[in-house]
């Protein structure tokens, strides 16, 4: 950062302020000296709980200065996944946005535990942000000395899982992954917009990026389709970096067809991508390539990435220093090409561990090293990497394993469908029957009948939906902006009970 001095590191696009990498430096010393007033030493954990801004990074930056651990949750945390993370890495000091912080204060009064809260705007039980800012002279700030880490392997950071099957675990990130992963730079950041909040692995992951490339980080609190456009158009965006269901919302509303983005030159997109999406969004944007990608929050992010040469729909080749190999759940052997197995994962910049999880870690990671993703896939002749769903998503139906997504794709096919998700409802004779959740572009016409035949004419017999089609008007997402899909198994198992009555 002091290498980059008057270029600028971040530009609101609410407001047209910047700041340069220098002002970002002197703000993040003098959050770091206020830090180590306060008694944080090597091993604490700092949380952070806040929506991307101008200071969002700060605290993060701070603790890693002094050789604390930064903790990233979810500004749209509810009270129940508070006490949960609170009790699990009992924070010293939580930084968060005003729209939080009552859930905030009310889950410290209830766990009986006091940590510092320092609020971004004003809050008259908090501490303000820009009050720790003005607390140290000019003097300390030039005098200040960072803390290095004993052991480069040592946890920098705690992030939680997205919590799609269950309640969040902390995953344990150490210097040397996040050191990799982010001056790893084959991809250039120069015009590049995202939408990852730090509590997203990919969030973390392009903030430091963009500091070791000396780029300016545009920055806009959240997804928005017009206003994707808006900003793509106004900056001359070079590089989209969205999750799968944004990347939905994107080519399916009006808004691409009214702005130009003839400077957008690629979509780098994580998450869950459907092949017709991808096709849908070239037909309209046929001057850009979508390159996916695979990850996980517990690898640092990316294990593959596509190339431009890819076949669409593959999630690309297996990127430097990772290796994977598809193995059969049952009996540990490795598969070879086109044959579907479970993902296995070793690289550097895999997780320490869970924290405070040993069963958990011992679970996922065996005695070899080998990290168990749950992912079902397979590499075909080309080393291009297939995913098919989730081992614990398929929905079994008298004996057969059913992939949710593949019933998903043909729903995206749709004009009408924005984005679509299927779970399994329990049924008393034959395991489990297909729902189908949708959510459809406003104005447009589509019946619960229409799809169901969409299936039933495009797929085979067993993947009909049989437990019918519900129309939402917004899905539940994640903090990683997956759909929630444990919040879809219990509107599911809701609906079992009148549907097997």
């Amino acid at each position: 950062m002091m290498s980059n001095g008057d270029k600028i590191a971040h530009l609101d696009a609410c407001t047209e302020k910047v700041v340069t990498y220098t002002e970002l430096q002197d703000k993040v010393v003098r959050c770091a000296l206020w830090l180590k007033k306060q008694g944080i030493k090597s091993g604490d954990v700092v949380s952070v709980c806040t929506h991307n801004h101008l200071n969002s990074i700060v605290p993060c930056l701070a603790a890693i200065y002094i050789n604390a651990i930064f903790n990233p949750w979810n500004e749209n945390i509810d009270l129940q996944t508070a006490l949960h993370v609170m009790q699990l890495t009992t924070p010293k000091v939580i930084f968060c946005n005003e729209k939080v912080v009552n859930v905030i204060l009310r889950a410290t009064k209830e766990n009986c535990f006091n940590p510092s809260v320092v609020v971004f705007g004003y809050y008259s039980d908090a501490i303000m942000f820009s009050d720790i800012l003005n607390m140290h002279s000019d003097a300390e700030v030039a005098n200040f000395q960072y803390v290095e880490p004993d052991n480069i392997k040592q946890t920098v950071c705690i992030i939680h899982t997205s919590g799609t099957t269950g309640m969040h675990k902390g995953v344990e990130m150490s210097h040397y992954a996040l050191l990799i992963t982010s001056e790893n730079t084959n991809m250039s950041l120069t015009n590049t917009v995202w939408f990852s909040s730090l509590h997203w692995i990919g969030g973390i992951v392009m903030n430091l990026k963009s500091i070791v490339q000396g780029i300016k980080v545009i920055i806009y609190p959240e997804f928005e389709e017009e206003m994707t456009c808006k900003l793509i158009e106004k900056y001359e965006v070079r590089i989209l970096y969205i999750s799968s269901s944004m990347l939905n919302r994107f080519c399916k509303s009006s808004y691409v067809r009214k702005y130009s983005l003839s400077s957008l030159e690629v979509i780098i997109c994580a998450g869950s991508v459907i092949k017709p999406i991808v096709e849908e969004t070239k037909c309209i944007l046929s001057h850009i390539q979508i390159l996916q990608g695979y990850g996980m929050t517990e690898i640092c992010g990316f294990g593959t990435l596509q190339l431009p040469n890819h076949k669409t729909g593959s999630c690309g080749t297996v990127i430097r220093y990772v290796e994977i190999k598809i193995v059969d759940p049952k009996n540990g052997k490795v598969l070879g090409p086109n044959n579907p197995g479970e993902l296995w994962i070793k690289t550097p910049t895999m997780m320490t561990c869970y924290y405070k999880n040993p069963e958990a870690t011992k679970s996922i990671i065996d005695e070899e090293g080998w990290l168990h993703s749950s992912d079902i896939g397979y590499f075909d002749e080309d080393g291009e990497l297939f995913i098919i769903d989730k081992m614990d998503e398929f929905i079994k139906y008298r004996g057969y394993q059913i992939s949710p997504r593949e019933i998903e794709g043909i729903l995206a096919t749709h004009p009408a469908v924005i984005e679509a998700a299927v779970v399994g409802v329990p049924h008393p004779v034959y395991g489990e029957h297909p729902v189908g959740f949708v959510t459809k572009i406003l104005g447009e016409k589509v019946t619960e009948q229409e799809l169901i035949e969409l299936v039933s004419n495009n797929m085979k017999d067993q993947y009909k939906l049989r437990a019918r089609v519900i129309f939402l008007d917004a899905f539940p997402y994640t903090g990683s902006v997956k759909i929630a899909r444990i919040e879809l198994k219990t509107k599911a198992r809701k609906l079992a009970n009148v549907y097997n009555n």
